[in-house]
């Protein structure tokens, strides 16, 4: 496997992040103020089809580009998608648990220190999106919201855990989930600095247990549960 420079993953990281960022600070404003369009529904559909589609076709043209056997076999060894052990799940669980744990931490911390400092109103929406919660009769947005969510999952999960780290860890070896992990909060620059400390713990941890155990279905799973779990508690919370 060929290994992958630091300037090249800046620019596998990079180009998505810049391109993330014109659709959520341009594109999601500029649409949602000529259309009236639910912000929610507008992030769901921008940001799968101009962000996390294209990261699994990129992910899929990278592995063609090798040269490539167009077989299962070949791309879920590439990619390490490999069986679940039961260590596996220990590791996934234990992962799951530790990032909520540390994120609801860096909820608290963040709170505290808007009470005693002049840091504006308290909010974890990222600028582009004020999502508050379902209302009655938005369940509909959850069958939007499904298919924006296995592409966020699996796009990202492919491209950066599937594809990119091992040919990081053949340049950076055990140091690439930090060259990866890093990046990767690079890519979630468009969030603002709230929504990315409360996202550092997963951000560092999924890289470190994907490369400790390589195998990618892992941070499927913790990115999966963790993104799944944080946006249904605030689509079902009740002022």
């Amino acid at each position: 496997m060929k290994p992958m420079s630091v300037p090249l993953s800046i620019a596998f990281f990079g180009v998505p992040a810049v391109v993330f960022y014109a659709v959520t600070h341009t594109g999601i404003p500029a649409f949602v103020r000529a259309t009236g369009g639910l912000p929610v529904i507008v992030w769901f559909v921008s940001g799968g089809l101009f962000v996390f589609v294209p990261l699994l076709i990129l992910s899929i043209a990278a592995y063609w580009l090798e040269g490539r056997k167009p077989a299962w076999g070949d791309f879920s060894g590439r990619f390490r998608l490999r069986v679940m052990t039961s260590a596996d799940w220990l590791w996934t669980f234990g992962a799951i648990a530790v990032i909520s744990f540390l994120s609801g931490a860096v909820v608290g911390v963040l709170m505290l220190l808007h009470r005693v400092l002049p840091l504006g109103e308290f909010s974890l929406s990222p600028p582009f999106l004020d999502f508050k919660g379902l209302e009655d009769g938005q369940l509909w947005i959850l069958l939007v919201w499904l298919p924006f969510f296995f592409f966020n999952i699996v796009g990202e999960e492919f491209l950066w855990r599937g594809y990119i780290l091992p040919r990081q860890e053949a340049r950076n070896g055990h140091s690439a989930w930090l060259v990866n992990a890093v990046l990767w909060a690079v890519f979630h620059a468009c969030f603002g600095w709230r929504l990315i400390a409360v996202l550092l713990p997963i951000l560092f941890i999924l890289p470190y247990v994907v490369q400790r155990r390589g195998n990618t279905w892992i941070g499927i799973c913790i990115h999966g549960v963790v993104n799944g779990a944080s946006f249904l508690a605030i689509a079902f919370a009740h002022p």
